[in-house]
């Protein structure tokens, strides 16, 4: 995919240009592999991480054509951006799930209510993951609150986020196909070791003393944990690092979309959207950049 193709807003192909900024720069894996790393530490490195994808989605969306920063992270920018998201995602977390518990509440169609907007409140996801985008570009939480404006671009390209939604649904069925495949191999291996102990204790449980029975059951541990141990190692951080890829390509996906609504031109937080929608196109006004 060329340069061209990745300027500017187009209503599709949103996996293969989130795929094409990504994958633009020699050593884009690097940054994947320092995030895997950076989710090990607690809070803070959670927070930089999604710091860094939402700062790479703003400058997406302010029309910069580049992939993720490899060097000159801020990290103080990024865990700072972080922690705006973070609290966008929990305060309409907190909304979701108290609309359900009042759901929950009426009486013979409570369970059916609340089941109908658990699959409503994962679609709700893409709407949250805009209102957190727009706290990044304008640095500020309350920006991830303004639900008119908020409700004005999203209700404009519903089938855009449906387009972006379906790619995260397809990169969280690939990494359980892959956690599966790794899962089903370890228990494959382990199976004659299952078979043996079932047959022994079949064979001798009898006669076996309660001591036995006890060393046997520490016997079975450990031979569990050398098998699948590092078959569990392999699925943490396959999964880790798919995780965090769809995360990247997901909110760059959000900052493609968000192009139609002139990044650029926007003015104070509470003004409304400009009059017309076209694409976003590459300007100097880029903002902080942390990622």
């Amino acid at each position: 995919m060329n340069d061209t193709e990745l300027e500017g807003f187009r209503p599709d192909r949103y996996f293969a240009r989130s795929w094409a900024l990504l994958t633009r720069d020699r050593g884009w894996i690097k940054p994947v592999l320092v995030m895997a790393a950076a989710c090990l530490v607690p809070i803070v490195g959670l927070l930089g991480v999604l710091g860094y994808a939402a700062e790479w989605a703003r400058l997406t969306a302010w029309g910069v054509t580049s992939s993720p920063k490899q060097k000159g992270v801020r990290v103080g920018a990024c865990i700072a951006s972080g922690w705006r998201v973070f609290v966008v995602m929990l305060g309409w977390g907190l909304v979701i799930a108290l609309v359900s518990g009042v759901l929950s509440a009426i009486p013979l169609l409570g369970p059916l209510l609340t089941f109908a907007w658990f699959v409503i409140s994962v679609a709700l996801g893409i709407m949250i993951m805009v209102a957190a985008l727009r706290a990044t570009i304008y640095q500020k939480i309350g920006a991830g609150f303004r639900i008119s404006t908020i409700w004005q671009m999203v209700s404009s390209d519903v089938a855009g986020l449906v387009r972006i939604f379906g790619m995260q649904m397809a990169g969280a069925a690939i990494s359980w196909a892959a956690g599966f495949v790794v899962m089903l191999l370890a228990v494959m291996t382990m199976l004659p070791r299952l078979l043996y102990y079932v047959d022994y204790v079949a064979e001798f449980d009898a006669i076996m003393s309660d001591s036995m029975r006890m060393s046997l059951f520490f016997d079975m541990i450990v031979d569990f944990l050398t098998v699948m141990g590092p078959f569990l190692i392999v699925v943490s951080v396959v999964s880790g690092i798919i995780s965090i890829i769809m995360m990247l390509l997901g909110y760059t996906a959000v900052g493609l979309w968000m192009r139609q609504f002139n990044v650029p031109t926007w003015g104070r937080d509470e003004d409304p959207l400009p009059v017309t929608t076209q694409s976003a196109a590459p300007g100097e006004k880029d903002g902080p950049a942390g990622a």
